[in-house]
């Protein structure tokens, strides 16, 4: 039988070294075969070869609901962040999820352990004095437009980096981006402002180098924008503007001042691109003076 396949010297095969580890990559490729993002496949590799190297399960046998509690009270006792013990539970789980759809022997009992509790931390998001000094410390050409795009719709990084010159979309009333691979590989469209679209227009007019590559952001040796641009873009800017730079925090930026202005949580939702209202609702919570606004009203005393 090919390696990795059911039955004996297979991922349920408690004979052999690294059962587990063939099973993680046949696991790694389905989700590439299904479209997942590469970013979030690496995400996914990097935390089961951090199992892989710490746990004690060579085959799925072995991977059992003790052995996944063990492993994360081992990370919960050398000082780990909340979120990343989540993160090594989640990647567990959906790894035994698919495996058990695939009909390899996966102890039930693993499927029912629940997460460990993460605290909800009150998201952060930049001030108007700080977005100020980003926008001054921004180089012209593609880092400002960049920031002008994160901060202006609240897309994420890769959904940035992935924008096209024909995925601005301009039907002389509204423009929109489309981001054709979102998270979960979704397509939408994200609507700008008219002084965005100004700013669009003036850097694909006069700041975009001339080259045969359509990717919307490119450097001025005429190479696409990367995250790995970007995120060297952030590091430059923490230097220059003194505080550092986050691209979630641009996000929950845009998505507060959304809210604060009037938006509606529906039409968030779909801009954001969230499956649910779980991640929205937490803006709604997020700023203390408008926790207040009529409070001497409305309070008991």
């Amino acid at each position: 039988m090919e390696e990795g396949g059911r039955g004996e010297g297979g991922l349920g095969a408690r004979d052999g070294r690294g059962r587990v580890e063939v099973g993680v990559r046949a696991w790694l490729v389905a989700r590439q075969v299904m479209g997942r993002s590469p970013r979030g496949v690496d995400w996914y590799r990097q935390k089961m070869r951090w199992y892989l190297e710490h746990g004690e399960a060579q085959s799925l046998a072995e991977l059992t609901a003790y052995e996944l509690k063990r492993y994360l009270a081992e990370l919960q006792s050398r000082g780990l962040a909340e979120n990343t013990v989540h993160g090594a539970f989640e990647t567990l789980k959906v790894f035994c999820n698919w495996a058990a759809r695939e009909n390899y022997p996966v102890d039930a009992g693993l499927l029912r352990v629940r997460a460990p509790k993460v605290a909800i931390k009150e998201m952060e998001t930049y001030s108007e004095a700080e977005l100020q000094s980003v926008l001054r410390a921004a180089a012209p050409g593609w880092a400002r437009m960049a920031v002008e795009i994160l901060l202006g719709t609240g897309m994420r990084v890769g959904e940035l980096c992935g924008l096209t010159i024909d995925d601005v979309e301009d039907d002389g009333d509204v423009t929109f981006l489309k981001i054709r691979r979102g998270k979960g590989a979704k397509f939408r469209r994200v609507p700008v402002t008219r002084q965005l679209r100004r700013e669009l227009v003036r850097y694909l007019n006069r700041a975009r180098p001339e080259c045969e590559i359509q990717q919307l952001l490119v450097l001025r040796d005429g190479r696409a924008v990367s995250v790995a641009c970007v995120s060297r873009l952030f590091q430059r800017l923490h230097k220059r503007a003194g505080f550092r730079i986050h691209a979630h925090k641009f996000r929950h930026t845009f998505a507060t001042e959304y809210l604060r202005r009037g938006g509606e949580i529906e039409r968030l939702r779909r801009i954001l691109g969230h499956t649910t209202y779980v991640m929205v609702m937490r803006y709604v919570h997020l700023d203390k003076g408008d926790l207040g606004l009529d409070f001497e009203v409305c309070g008991r005393f």
